[in-house]
């Protein structure tokens, strides 16, 4: 029986030798095949066209397709579940949002993959002011001006999000809170649908990412009484933060990045790592997104991208416990 323990052992350590030594030459040969990336959205949103994006710079960069497939569900958990457990050879990527590496486990009660363990962050792509936008009819000319109607009148005034559990959600919950005020939430399958109620009169306020919410803008359509970033957006600079209207501290944004199955081997988590920062920072992409109402951004390394939905997971998490909020 110990001469049995100690070949086993003795197996699985020249195991985990020969996956070391394998590891560099992987590298080098990677990618050999084609990539897919699991986008867990459906087909035509903007999660999925900047992965789109991203994959025909890869293409073009490595000679090999990058084929989207898109997993939309459990708050972006089929997705991450797909991609968890794939395996770990760089071949298996997940374009992840702050809802998946930062909310969407919290939200769950028995959530199917938990991601900041079965996951390991890459680097953020991209980050996404949200506007806290009315009518231009409204009453509320200002921030201010919402947050007394709202004390008046607890529960009294609604306002719609993208979802339970998106970062447009959990934004006005984190306003709502340092606010002192309760707000009705409505929730959609999305922006576009919010917008649609806000414009019919439905809801008296939006929580309205920037690629929606900007044409409008600039349209007359809608009018922003803040937007939720910690500086005023270069895209809006007109638009005073919530921060400077009385509430300091405050900050909140949507962003996005790449994640891959935790165990991938690090030389090809790398060099993933510097062919999507090199996608991103291509000129044209870099245009297309700003186009699109989107700050391009990349992380300096992996850890610093992992150090940050860390700290974006445990305050949203706060929140969620403080406010019992669940998805399910």
């Amino acid at each position: 029986m110990m001469k049995r323990k100690l070949l086993v052992r003795g197996l699985t350590l020249l195991s985990v030798v020969a996956l070391h030594a394998l590891a560099p030459v992987q590298a080098q040969t990677f990618p050999d095949k084609p990539i897919r990336v699991v986008v867990p959205f459906a087909p035509g949103g903007g999660a999925d066209v900047i992965a789109r994006m991203v994959g025909e710079r890869l293409t073009a960069n490595w000679g090999q397709p990058v084929i989207i497939d898109n997993k939309p569900g459990a708050g972006t958990l089929i997705g991450a579940h797909a991609v968890a457990t794939s395996p770990p050879d760089g071949y298996t990527l997940l374009a992840a949002t702050a809802d998946t590496l930062a909310v969407a486990a919290a939200l769950q009660r028995k959530p199917i993959t938990q991601p900041e363990k079965t996951l390991t962050p890459l680097t953020q792509i991209v980050r996404t002011p949200l506007f806290i936008a009315v009518k231009p009819d409204s009453p509320y000319k200002t921030l201010a001006d919402f947050v007394e109607a709202a004390r008046r009148n607890p529960n009294g005034l609604s306002y719609g999000s993208a979802g339970v559990g998106t970062l447009h959600h959990m934004a006005m919950e984190m306003f709502d809170a340092q606010a002192k005020i309760e707000v009705k939430h409505a929730a959609y399958r999305g922006s576009s649908p919010a917008l649609a109620d806000l414009l019919s009169g439905v809801l008296d306020v939006a929580v309205i990412d920037s690629p929606v919410a900007l044409p409008q803008m600039k349209g007359g359509k809608i009018r922003a009484l803040a937007v939720s970033t910690a500086a005023r957006s270069s895209m809006a600079p007109e638009v005073p933060t919530i921060a400077e209207q009385g509430f300091p501290g405050y900050a909140a944004m949507s962003w996005m990045g790449f994640a891959v199955p935790r165990g991938t081997p690090q030389p090809v988590a790398d060099k993933l790592f510097g062919g999507i920062r090199d996608a991103i920072e291509n000129p044209e992409v870099a245009q297309r997104l700003r186009g699109m109402g989107l700050d391009p951004v990349t992380s300096k390394s992996a850890a610093e991208f992992a150090s940050f939905a860390g700290t974006e997971r445990e305050r949203w998490g706060e929140l969620i416990r403080a406010k019992d909020i669940h998805a399910d």
